[in-house]
């Protein structure tokens, strides 16, 4: 640096004394000549000093000065407790330190020289003087302190460069970490008290926050702050007995003090959210995600003017708990969540007895249907069918990333929507083709009926996460409709069905996508078939595959005749359930290319991979298909009841049962957590051994560690491997 040109700040003593007050004129004379020495020191924005004075055992008296800059108190706050420093007492001051003028040149020449552009860097004249007493976790010396102040040096740096978003995320990710080291916390909230006013100082609002310490809580406040655009002047913290009694005096950025009585009640309601917020914080799977997330919270709800009257529902366990499990979970979701805000979604979040409650299928298919009844004339009733598909996922998602319900039940309400939405969607589909075509009959002018059929995790009432909607459309018989201008009934039910595809409008890729994949003939075959059609193909020599023939284990009806469903059911029983043998090797051969062409080398897939998920349900398919010939009682769709009836009916072995209700329902929640945190159906790859997103995914499955997931993973897997070895 050139003195001459950028001279050193005069930092007298006297100068802090009357800026900082009573407060700050009642330390010793030596320890605020101290401060201006420190002060002094700060030449540039990224210059960073920290004095720290050991106290009694793990106690200290830490001093800490810099620029002010905007989120610097958040920053610090950050470093305290992602280090697990608990700050007993603090008082932050910010000083405006003047800077001379450079001094007149000597003898005649008094022409001012002109300075050549960024010769040296401008003093900072508004700095902060920070005074902590803390103590640490453990025993620590000075290079710990130094450690400390390079860190906030390179975290002022990143600010000064114009990256404060990434000074941030750092931050956030230790912050996380400590936090999720205290995940013993209790989930109740405690009383906060929150007091603001005006009276005790001429030139700025001060802000009063008492209740239980909790960690993060300054660091995430200031933060808070910043984006309610409030100057932070001075902050006192005090820690009593486990209490924290923070008193912050801000002022608007304008210098005022803050009067406004909606922008009073922001700042009482901002610090009451944030302080029960990360009290809760611990009980998050990924805290660092979670407070990312709650970030964006604050953003959208901050920017918004009315956002306080929806912090009285905010305000309990109960919604403070939800809000930070699915903050912790998914990031998918939570961007849902955010996405939806302007359809009335978060109401989901504070309707408790909604997120406590069963809706079955009958009530949520009423509901709908009442709804799309009620819509305005021109309105789109498709419109309002996907909102309530997102609103009412949103919610069952919740129930289940909130453990009121378990991974069974949560397949079963995914199942009871899907199913009453696809109801209303073919409802609305043909109201809107037999106006413009008329209505589909039989040669004999007989109706013509139809069925809409599961397969799959639909099928089988399985459905998770991100699952997709396996179809087939059959119609019973060839003819045509009785309108003005008649069409074949293969043409209607064509029409049908592509009107259909059209209905729902997608979230991600493989949130409640149809899947026709697995129709006569696949993606060759036409969108519908005709009753015949299926049983041709549904023959021996019709061209059905085995794995077809194992895939129509789960066939089950999804709306239309029921009448029409018994007889595609004798027709699916005539094929499957026929008594010819399978072919293990073929079952065997298919395996092994899924694992080759699904599964990544080097990677663990917890579905197609050697182990997966497929194994299991490839197996008991097979046991169903050779049992089911002679013992109808097995012939079910869903897996683990069908387990249950083969070990009924001697089929297989109690401990082999065991083993795969076990493994399957294992597999199935593995699949379930990493669909829920990456937020689609397709990467189904265990994270690497040592990366933070496995040590979430363990936490998330209730497991103490990476490693112990790791080893029932490869016991369960092993167990699902050799499934094949035995079988044929």
């Amino acid at each position: 640096m050139n003195e001459e040109s950028n001279p050193p700040s005069i930092v007298p003593e006297q100068t802090l004394l009357s800026q900082l007050g009573e407060a700050y004129g009642r330390l010793p004379l030596e320890i605020r000549s101290h401060h201006a020495e420190l002060l002094e020191r700060i030449r540039r924005t990224e210059d960073v000093e920290i004095f720290a004075r050991p106290e009694e055992g793990n106690a200290w008296t830490v001093t800490v000065v810099s620029s002010d800059c905007v989120g610097i108190l958040s920053i610090i706050a950050g470093l305290f407790a992602a280090r697990r420093i608990d700050i007993l007492s603090g008082d932050i001051f910010t000083p405006r330190i003047e800077r001379p003028a450079a001094p007149e040149p000597r003898g005649r020449q008094r022409v001012r020289q002109r300075r050549p552009p960024h010769t040296a860097p401008t003093v900072p004249t508004k700095k902060i003087l920070d005074i902590f007493k803390v103590r640490t976790p453990e025993k620590v010396d000075s290079v710990y302190w130094k450690g400390l102040r390079n860190e906030l040096a390179g975290m002022i740096a990143m600010i000064a460069s114009g990256k404060p978003e990434e000074a941030r995320e750092k931050i956030i990710d230790e912050v996380s970490h400590a936090v999720g080291s205290k995940r013993e916390s209790e989930t109740h909230l405690f009383p906060v008290t929150v007091e603001v006013e005006n009276e005790s100082s001429p030139s700025r609002t001060r802000l009063y926050i008492q209740s239980a310490d909790t960690l993060g809580f300054l660091f995430e406040f200031t933060n808070a702050l910043t984006m309610l655009n409030v100057d932070i002047e001075r902050v006192e913290i005090r820690t009593v007995g486990g209490e924290a009694r923070d008193t912050f005096w801000v002022r608007e950025p304008s210098g005022a003090k803050i009067s406004d009585p909606e922008r009073l009640h922001e700042l009482r309601a901002a610090a009451a959210l944030i302080k029960q917020f990360t009290h809760l914080l611990p009980r998050s799977p990924n805290p660092a995600q979670a407070l990312r997330q709650f970030t964006a919270l604050a953003r959208q709800m901050l920017s918004r003017r009315d956002w306080t009257s929806e912090l009285e529902t905010l305000e309990s366990t109960t919604v403070l708990s939800t809000l930070a499990e699915l903050m912790g979970v998914s990031r998918f979701l939570w961007e849902d969540f955010l996405r939806m805000q302007h359809e009335n979604l978060f109401p989901v979040v504070r309707d408790v007895p909604s997120l406590d409650g069963v809706h079955s299928q009958a009530q949520l298919e009423a509901r709908l249907e009442s709804q799309l009844r009620e819509i305005p004339a021109g309105s789109d009733p498709l419109t309002r069918l996907n909102r309530f598909r997102d609103r009412e996922m949103f919610r069952i998602d919740l129930r289940h990333i909130t453990r009121r319900i378990g991974f069974r039940d949560f397949s079963y309400e995914l199942t009871d929507l899907s199913q009453a939405v696809i109801t209303q969607a073919a409802r609305l589909c043909h109201e809107e083709l037999r106006q413009r075509l008329g209505v589909p009959a039989g040669t004999g002018g007989e109706p013509c009926s139809w069925c809409l059929c599961a397969l799959g995790k639909f099928g089988g009432r399985e459905m998770g996460f991100a699952s997709d909607l396996e179809l087939i459309f059959v119609y019973e018989t060839e003819g045509s409709t009785d309108g003005p201008q008649p069409v074949s009934n293969f043409q209607y039910f064509q029409e049908f069905v592509q009107t259909f595809l059209k209905t729902f409008t997608l979230r991600r890729e493989g949130i409640f996508e149809v899947d026709l994949a697995l129709r006569p003939h696949g993606q060759g075959g036409s969108l519908a078939s005709s009753l015949e059609g299926f049983r041709r193909y549904y023959s021996p020599g019709g061209g059905a595959q085995q794995f077809e023939r194992m895939s129509l284990v789960k066939l089950r009806r999804v709306t239309g005749d029921a009448s029409l469903e018994n007889r595609i059911l004798e027709v699916r029983d005539g094929f499957v359930y026929s008594g010819r043998p399978l072919d293990y090797e073929d079952i065997r051969h298919l395996r092994r290319r899924q694992a080759r062409e699904l599964a990544p080398a080097g990677q663990v897939n917890a579905k197609f991979g050697p182990g997966g998920l497929v194994d299991v349900e490839y197996f008991v398919q097979a046991r169903q298909i050779d049992a089911g010939h002679q013992a109808p009682r097995v012939r079910v769709s869903n897996t683990l009841e069908a387990i249950d009836r083969l070990r009924q009916g001697g089929h297989v072995s109690p401990e082999l049962a065991d083993k795969l209700t076990t493994t399957y329902g294992f597999l199935r929640r593995l699949i379930d957590a990493l669909r829920v945190v990456r937020g689609h159906a397709r990467d189904l790859n265990l994270p690497p051994p040592e990366s933070r997103e496995l040590a979430y995914l363990a936490r998330r499955l209730d497991y103490d560690s990476p490693a112990a997931l790791g080893s029932t993973l490869a016991e369960r897997m092993e167990f699902a491997r050799n499934l094949w070895t035995q079988a044929g």
